[in-house]
């Protein structure tokens, strides 16, 4: 897979996978690659390749760090389009985050709030894995990255409901999962989520995500 910042010898490896991306049940030629790691004083790292070349012409890169509290503290990102590149990275401090970002070279900076409580997560699969702890029927302050307008901070109010449990069949073997539905302003999505707190699949209205080489390092 492609990453912004390549593994340093002192990571380990936790886990890896690959969705595949669907519409109707057709590939659509979308993948989405990640790994994570482990690295010193509790810290984690998550690398995500979403190479979508071959569905929309898009393609993007995270790099998203996570404290021994899991409470993310960088998230650099890179994506690319022809005639399109953009360079972000977003740090939270102080209840606060800050993305600063290079649209074909002209730089940009905003902020927006980011109490303690507040969820974050990025418009990837992977980065869906950072909602699958919500409580369903509890609203909770959250912000994303959002895609549109060339990449920006977007606080929404995020609630979650979960549904019975359900058997997957994921790489040709039955997975127990829960189904997770988080749902802010007028988007929905929902996560089939294993024993790891993992989403294996992802449904967008017709688009569905699928992990097809997944995998737990011990």
């Amino acid at each position: 897979m492609r990453a912004l910042i390549h593994e340093l010898p002192y990571e380990r490896p936790l886990a890896s996978g690959r969705y595949v991306y669907s519409e109707d049940g057709a590939a659509t030629g979308a993948l989405e690659t990640w790994r994570l790691t482990a690295a010193l004083e509790g810290y984690r790292f998550l690398r995500v390749d979403l190479d979508a070349r071959a569905a929309s012409r898009d393609s993007a890169l995270y790099h998203l760090i996570l404290d021994e509290a899991d409470r993310c503290e960088r998230l650099k990102f890179r994506f690319f389009r022809p005639g399109l590149q953009i360079v972000g990275d977003v740090l939270f401090a102080a209840e606060t985050a800050i993305l600063t970002r290079e649209v074909n070279g002209e730089r940009f900076e905003s902020q927006c709030p980011f109490p303690a409580q507040a969820l974050f997560w990025f418009p990837a699969s992977a980065g869906l894995s950072l909602l699958t702890g919500v409580p369903s029927g509890t609203p909770r302050p959250a912000l994303t990255l959002r895609q549109a307008e060339q990449f920006a901070l977007w606080p929404v109010t995020l609630s979650a409901s979960e549904g019975a449990a359900q058997t997957l069949e994921i790489m040709g073997q039955s997975i127990s999962t829960r189904p997770l539905t988080v749902r802010w302003e007028d988007e929905e999505r929902t996560m089939w989520i294993d024993e790891y707190n993992w989403p294996v699949r992802v449904q967008r209205r017709d688009l569905t995500a699928t992990e097809t080489r997944y995998m737990r390092h011990a």
